[in-house]
């Protein structure tokens, strides 16, 4: 255990003295007088009114104190619950109550408060556990509950890599180079005819994230996340393109045996407390039948490590995020967007098979490949024509940054652009792809001529993707990947 860890009595008293202390200013003032008398005696209707007022309106328009108001009624909850805080029942609680705070929040004003909940609990499940294995007989039934939330399954050490078979061919492979500096790099960027993709090799090697603390270990990865009971933002289906794609709020633990490791762990049964959904009436979302085949889930473009600063601490930013690239006034298809203070991460993390489909970013992008395999096809920004950028759907969502092509789609109606082995085809099998390319060439044409190159991306790697490329990326193995946007 750390020593600077604090106990759950010093953190329940440091809760107490934040919460009943006046800050000046305070955001939380603007709920008014009425919801800030309520708070202390009746959080769960504190809670409840600043969830409604979170889904009011979209998101960047929600006021800084109905977020106030939602992490301090979940940390009065939280108090309540704290006397129980060695139970694996109560464990639960507490940790679903301070994620769902800080996804749906950010937590403002209250984040450093957070992470001690997390230190402090950590340090309380790992000292109740060596107590227990001390003294088994004594306390048979709260290993029980421990156990089975932490240490029930058969987890292997690490993620399967296997190739698909065949595995993809590059048509355009995409250049090269290792160990670049950093004033090579800006030598590169501050050209715009120098906005190419490139690999770099040797660039993270000292990561911990790659061998000291490898996330290809699932076991770690659990260790990280209080067992896997943290709570994370999941993606549901195959892309966010299609139809009957969704999001999810469920533990880690959940994601790892129902997503990433089938097969070595039994699934964990959905429950009321595990489920959550974004843009509902509910934050709960009912049970997949176990009939059903399970779609894919991804961890996909979410500030893990804002959420879980020790595997903030397995990484650091590549230099090359603080370069200076050269303005690009020729990227018409790409909305302006401010100056970064410091690169924005986000994580992807999901088995074999997961999508990003054809799109574009407003930022420069290191793309670091920590665990697994990753198949990357890129388009230069003058075949936007050719990729049919989509535009303001019905709900008024601008998507004018995501192709209406699907990539794979055209990989099956045009064996030349695949990167797959193609198998050869009766007469009638062709006549019905003739029929499919018919179709397909009215729809989008110029796509079967577009120009790209192409890459598998590995562990250690980094993808340096310029603002304005279109870019499809699919998993080939379960793989672990964190981006670093810039400008």
């Amino acid at each position: 255990m750390n020593e600077d860890s604090p106990t759950l009595e010093e953190i329940i008293e440091l809760t107490r003295q934040e919460l009943t202390t006046a800050q000046a200013p305070d955001p939380i003032r603007e709920c008014g007088r009425a919801a800030l008398l309520l708070l202390p005696n009746d959080p769960d209707v504190c809670l409840k009114l600043a969830y409604q007022k979170l889904h009011d309106v979209p998101y960047k328009d929600v006021k800084t104190c109905w977020r106030r108001l939602y992490i301090d009624a979940s940390l009065y909850q939280v108090l309540k619950l704290a006397e129980h805080a060695c139970e694996r029942d109560e464990v639960d609680q507490v940790v679903r109550l301070l994620d769902m705070a800080l996804i749906l929040t950010g937590a403002p004003g209250r984040e450093e408060l957070v992470e001690l909940w997390f230190t402090a609990l950590k340090a309380a499940l790992t000292t109740t556990m060596q107590e227990i294995d001390i003294n088994d007989s004594g306390r048979p039934l709260k290993r029980q509950k421990l156990s089975s939330s932490s240490q029930s399954s058969r987890i292997p050490t690490g993620f399967p890599i296997d190739f698909p078979e065949p595995a993809p061919t590059l048509q355009y492979p995409i250049q090269r180079t290792k160990e670049l500096s950093l004033s090579a790099f800006q030598k590169i960027v501050s050209n715009t005819e120098g906005h190419t993709p490139l690999i770099i090799e040797g660039a993270i090697q000292h990561w911990p994230a790659l061998e000291e603390r490898p996330w290809n270990n699932p076991g770690y990865l659990l260790e990280q996340t209080l067992g896997g009971r943290r709570l994370i933002p999941v993606e549901v289906g195959k892309s966010y393109t299609d139809e009957g794609w969704g999001q999810r709020i469920i533990t880690f633990r959940e994601f790892m045996e129902t997503y990433m490791l089938d097969g070595f762990a039994e699934p964990a049964e959905p429950t009321e407390e595990t489920h959550a959904t974004y843009n509902s009436n509910s934050d709960t979302a009912p049970p997949t039948p176990k009939a059903q085949k399970t779609p894919t889930g991804y961890l996909a473009q979410h500030d893990l490590f804002a959420q879980i600063p020790s595997l903030r601490a397995d990484i650091s930013t590549p230099d090359y995020c603080y370069s200076e690239p050269a303005h690009s006034p020729h990227l018409t298809h790409i909305k302006p967007v401010a100056k970064l203070d410091e690169p924005l991460l986000n994580a992807w993390f999901g088995p074999a098979g997961t999508i990003s489909p054809l799109h574009t970013d407003p930022y420069h992008n290191i793309l670091a490949q920590v665990a697994g395999y990753k198949y990357v096809r890129l388009y230069a920004p003058h075949e936007t024509r050719n990729l049919h950028p989509r535009s303001v759907g019905e709900s008024g969502v601008d998507m004018s940054n995501t192709s209406q092509v699907d990539l794979d789609e055209a990989m099956a109606v045009y064996p030349d652009i695949s990167c797959w082995e193609s198998k050869r085809s009766d007469d009638g099998r062709e006549e019905v792809l003739d029929e499919a390319r018919s179709v397909f060439e009215e729809q989008f044409p110029g796509f079967k001529d577009a120009e790209y190159v192409d890459a598998i991306l590995g562990p250690g790697e980094c993808l340096y993707l310029p603002v304005g490329w279109w870019h499809y990326i699919r998993s080939l193995t379960p793989s672990f990947s964190v981006s670093f946007w810039f400008n």
